[in-house]
């Protein structure tokens, strides 16, 4: 069976993310893992809590994903991880096996784009799976649906 993991962060495009994983663990009848990695640090230090009140604040925004994911079945688990993004991300795609690592691209232009156009390259040279990464978008179409998401495959070839 699939394995689909979302990396995720307290950003817009993490949101989509989740919901392409989702969406694509129904087509396909794969087991989804929502894996959020907050900054490592002593217990007394102040940004602790702060980062431990936005991994609740986060759980709390993708709580309904995950419920409405299992009430249609879909297998779905949620992480939390203390440390390093990159190095977090990369042993988890390895201890759970996963097939498909799913990624939000920030929004806009510019360093943010580039320095996560080196981190996705970075990433590819040291997991054995697909990458998907998504991109949200604005929809013009159906009034309904306001947005919509954008996927890109990158290549996996370590020599690439």
């Amino acid at each position: 069976m699939e394995k689909i993991l979302a990396g995720m962060n307290p950003a817009s495009a993490s949101y989509w993310a989740g919901l392409h994983a989702l969406s694509l663990a129904k087509r396909i009848d794969a087991q989804v893992c929502f894996l959020y990695v907050s900054k490592s640090g002593s217990t007394g230090n102040p940004s602790r809590w702060t980062d431990r009140e936005a991994a609740s604040d986060f759980r709390a925004r993708v709580d309904h994903l995950v419920e409405q994911a299992r009430e249609e079945g879909i297998s779905v688990q949620y992480y939390v991880s203390e440390g390093n993004y990159e190095g977090e991300l990369v042993r988890f795609v390895h201890d759970k096996k996963i097939t498909i690592l799913v990624l939000g691209a920030p929004d806009g232009h510019g360093t943010g784009i580039a320095r996560f156009g080196n981190f996705v390259d970075r990433i590819r040279h040291r997991v054995d799976c697909r990458i998907e990464v998504v991109h949200e978008k604005a929809f013009t179409g159906n009034p309904k649906r306001k947005e919509k998401i954008d996927v890109a495959h990158v290549s996996t070839h370590r020599r690439q």
